[in-house]
């Protein structure tokens, strides 16, 4: 899992900062009524200087304001709220930091205004990298009921940087579960970071559900490939899957190399299931994958191979049979839909089998393959297994409800 949201992140945090600097640069237009003439007459000197685009003066014109005696409460406000805003366009971080830190802690600032400063404040900390600060500033303003999403990111980056990686996973589940429940898709770099921050976490169950979210709303190979890994490496897996997980990946497009056209071929022919074995390498060779390397020959005698097994032939021994269930799939793909089906819902309603609900997953890909594509939803929904099925059923409800 990549992390590509570095960029966002910034952009973000100045976002924020900046939306700050506008709004009080406008808020102090008819303030100056209010002031007495020995503080009007600098801050209003100071206000025309920051609409020329000259902050240092503008400091300089506030700096005579603060050093008035006997200043009112409003007076220092509106004296800070101008420092702050002139420092951040003069790029003086520290003198906006004490400025918007003694705003919050005078306690006269009040609804939008509180929260204008605190979301400022909370970007000037992101941007210094104090972690600790940016994360209580962040969530002063969320707790607040502020509503800026940007802000919301800015607290999950600050939380990864700081390496909580537990609190940014949390944060991140409820931001995409709110994007699901109002029916929006969710964002893919926000799930991008979720599958990161849940690695680090060791939080094998939100990996997986990022990857799951991935592949349903922004479906490339490579989290097909990331989201089939993490199935595989889940406790209790059990190998006997790998070809179901082939045969997903077949049918979501994510089966594009050498190393997958024959492994999955030799696995196809070992389940018994010939007649897809052979589509598959032929399918390697139309694609132009195989028939053209080193390997070229190796491969050409397994493309040989499936072709004769799927003619019938099969091996002296008899040592390894083929289960009634992959029997009849392998009718499937061999275009006996009919009788395929109908063999696997036999097996299945006899009982008796050492792996169920394998057989009910195999029983909604057969009946995907045959293009039925209700009853397979209604099959992979059935399948409830714990050694990886359920999690294979999940995925083709996903290409089958398409």
């Amino acid at each position: 899992m990549h992390r590509i949201y570095q960029g966002f992140r910034l952009a973000a945090a100045a976002s924020v900062i900046g939306g700050c600097i506008v709004l009080f640069g406008v808020s102090n237009a008819g303030a100056a009524d209010a002031l007495h003439p020995d503080v009007a007459k600098p801050l209003n000197a100071a206000q025309d200087l920051y609409r020329a685009h000259k902050y240092k003066d503008a400091l300089a014109k506030i700096a005579v304001a603060a050093a008035v005696p006997n200043k009112t409460p409003y007076e220092t406000t509106m004296i800070e709220e101008m420092r702050g805003a002139a420092a951040m366009a003069a790029g003086d971080t520290g003198t906006a930091t004490q400025a918007y830190e003694t705003l919050l802690a005078s306690g006269q600032l009040k609804g939008d205004d509180e929260q204008r400063v605190t979301a400022a404040l909370a970007g000037i900390y992101f941007q210094q990298h104090a972690w600790p600060k940016a994360i209580a500033t962040a969530q002063r303003y969320l707790k607040a009921g502020g509503t800026d999403p940007q802000m919301r990111t800015l607290l999950v980056e600050a939380y990864y940087e700081s390496g909580n990686y537990v609190d940014a996973t949390k944060l991140l589940e409820a931001s995409i579960d709110a994007q699901l429940h109002a029916g929006r898709a969710p964002d893919e770099s926000e799930l991008q970071l979720l599958g990161t921050c849940a690695q680090h976490a060791k939080d094998d169950a939100a990996y997986r559900g990022a990857l799951e979210a991935l592949v349903a709303y922004h479906p490339k190979p490579s989290y097909w490939q990331d989201l089939f890994a993490a199935i595989r490496s889940k406790p209790g897996y059990s190998s006997r899957l790998d070809i179901d997980m082939y045969r997903l990946r077949r049918a979501t497009g994510s089966l594009n190399t050498a190393d997958d056209y024959m492994e999955m071929t030799q696995l196809a022919i070992v389940a018994g299931s010939t007649a897809e074995a052979k589509q598959v390498i032929d399918q390697g060779f139309a694609s132009g994958v195989l028939g053209h390397d080193a390997q070229a020959e190796r491969e050409k005698r397994l493309q040989a191979l499936a072709a004769k097994r799927a003619q019938g032939a099969a091996p002296d021994d008899g040592a390894h049979p083929v289960a009634p269930i992959d029997e009849g799939l392998n009718l499937v793909f061999a275009g006996k839909a009919g009788e395929g089906i109908a063999a696997i819902q036999s097996a299945i309603a006899k009982g008796g089998l050492d792996h169920p609900d394998q057989a009910q997953l195999h029983l909604g890909v057969a009946y995907y393959v045959a293009g039925q594509k209700a009853r397979a939803v209604q099959a992979f929904r059935a399948v409830k297994g714990n050694d990886g099925s359920a999690d294979l059923a999940r995925l083709w409800l996903l290409v089958a409800s398409k």
